[in-house]
């Protein structure tokens, strides 16, 4: 009888080791590689431009561009049809999340070298993990806490409070990270059924006009040509990169894609040192790799925690 139960044990144990990621992350974590990559390009877009152009008519022309964009392909697909549904809490929450997170990081963007701030902005998965367990009710253990605190440590390395290279833009780009967490958790309490075009048009709308009121303020400059293409394309990139992100958000866990979001750091420093020739000095770089090992462990512990959930369903009881 005990050799039977520790051969259903053996078999359960082997069965757990070899659970795959599931359907639904694994598409999610294909979608949030591909948002990083395409997010990584768009940005540097917008840092060619960010030195002489305005902060809030850089915001301004993307968001029109992508809410033109957008919003036309959501008449063409019928999704605009579904319009009196889109007005629910959750939808104003993620346009303010949306908009703070873009003029944020657009202000940050302008004046931080690019491979510091994309550093900054590797807190993003430990700040989702932390508000999925107190927003949406993922269960989140006490070493996935211990793994923010340290993120958070990682940050301040790349941050450094104190040091005579801080500045307040810095802080920016922390509350681009905040802000872009608060406009992700509004997206899983959306309803389903709302197509991701509807969902983007308006956050852009949203973007672009408060862009436009934070532009009055500022002297305005015609862009040329070769910066409006530049404008353009961060377009088209942030568009491509927020489907992405919506449709891995609804297809896999948060705590299971948004460690991957730490492939667009790779991206980032190679486009860094190859357009402006930066690269992260020896404490940033050493605060993005802790930042990164807390955020993956957090991606491991969660899928420790599937195998032992699986584990005990498959024991007798």
């Amino acid at each position: 009888m005990r050799g039977n139960v520790r051969s259903q044990q053996g078999g359960a144990l082997v069965r757990a080791e070899r659970v795959p990621l599931g359907a639904g992350n694994l598409r999610g974590i294909a979608a949030m590689v591909v948002a990083t990559a395409v997010f990584t390009c768009g940005d540097a877009s917008m840092k060619l431009v960010s030195g002489s152009l305005p902060t809030g008519e850089c915001v301004f022309v993307r968001g029109l561009c992508s809410a033109l964009l957008v919003g036309a392909a959501a008449v063409w697909t019928g999704a605009i049809l579904a319009l009196p549904r889109a007005f629910v809490p959750a939808m104003g929450w993620r346009c303010a999340g949306d908009v703070g997170s873009s003029l944020f990081f657009q202000g940050a963007l302008a004046r931080m070298p690019f491979a510091d701030l994309m550093g900054i902005l590797q807190m993003t998965p430990l700040s989702l993990t932390a508000a999925s367990a107190l927003f949406l009710g993922e269960q989140v253990g006490w070493r996935r806490w211990t793994a923010v605190a340290i993120g958070l440590g990682g940050a301040l390395l790349v941050i450094k409070p104190g040091a005579s290279t801080f500045n307040a833009w810095a802080v920016f780009g922390m509350l681009a990270v905040l802000s872009g967490t608060a406009r992700d958790i509004a997206t899983r309490r959306l309803d389903a059924g709302l197509s991701p075009l509807l969902i983007l048009a308006l956050s852009q709308l949203a973007v672009a006009g408060a862009a436009f009121a934070c532009a009055s303020f500022e002297r305005w400059a015609t862009p040329s040509a070769y910066q409006l293409l530049h404008l353009i394309c961060a377009s088209v990139f942030s568009l491509i990169g927020h489907l992405c992100v919506i449709y891995s958000l609804r297809s896999g866990e948060i705590s299971a894609v948004a460690p991957f979001r730490y492939v667009g750091m790779v991206w980032a420093i190679l486009l860094g040192f190859a357009v402006w020739h930066q690269l992260p000095d020896a404490l940033s770089f050493a605060g993005i790799v802790v930042l990164a090992s807390a955020g993956l462990y957090t991606f491991y512990r969660e899928q420790q925690l599937r195998r032992l959930q699986v584990l005990r369903a498959a024991l007798p009881h």
